[in-house]
Parts: C-alpha cells; sequence; structure tokens
C-alpha cells in the first residue's frame, strides 16, 4: 500500500472545505462554519497524528497547532461569519 503524499491529501481537502463553504456561505452561517472549521482542524490533526505515529492527543496538538496547520500545510481558512444576504440564483 502506498501512503498518498500530504500534499494531495491537504489539496483535495481544501477543494471540498471550499465546496461545503460556497454552499453554506450565506446569511447566518457563522454556527455551521465554525463546526466545519473544527472539524477539519481536528480531522487533518488526527491524520497528522496518524501518520507521525503520535499517539498523545495532547502532543499532537502541541506539533500541529493551528498555525501548523494554516502556515505549513496551507490548509485552507474557513471563514466564521458571513454578511447577510439573500441566496438567490440570480445573485
Amino acid at each position: 500500500m502506498t501512503v498518498k503524499p500530504l500534499e494531495k491529501v491537504v489539496t483535495e481537502v481544501n477543494a471540498t472545505v471550499r465546496g461545503r463553504v460556497g454552499y453554506f456561505h450565506f446569511k447566518n452561517c457563522s454556527k455551521v462554519l465554525t463546526h466545519l472549521k473544527g472539524h477539519v482542524e481536528e480531522r487533518l490533526r488526527t491524520h497528522l497524528r496518524k501518520r507521525h505515529k503520535i499517539k498523545d492527543r495532547g502532543t499532537g496538538f502541541a506539533r500541529f497547532s493551528n498555525k501548523a496547520l494554516y502556515g505549513r500545510y496551507v490548509l485552507y481558512k474557513v471563514p466564521t461569519t458571513a454578511g447577510w444576504k439573500k441566496a438567490h440564483a440570480l445573485q
């Protein structure tokens, strides 16, 4: 079994997250987007912990902090607020 390169994993995650953000990013979406952001960060951190064989969650959080996820691994930063606008296909 060949391990998928980490850059490809992050690229696929970013594409999926951008799609979700595009779908949910209207009106009062801050709760949904905040949940999505936390979930994506935790899942990538879990993936990195397994990849680097780090069993302790605290150690994994220290090693793969949010700064590292967004800086070194170039994870897409989910906006947690949106302006109030109508969700309409023609706008």
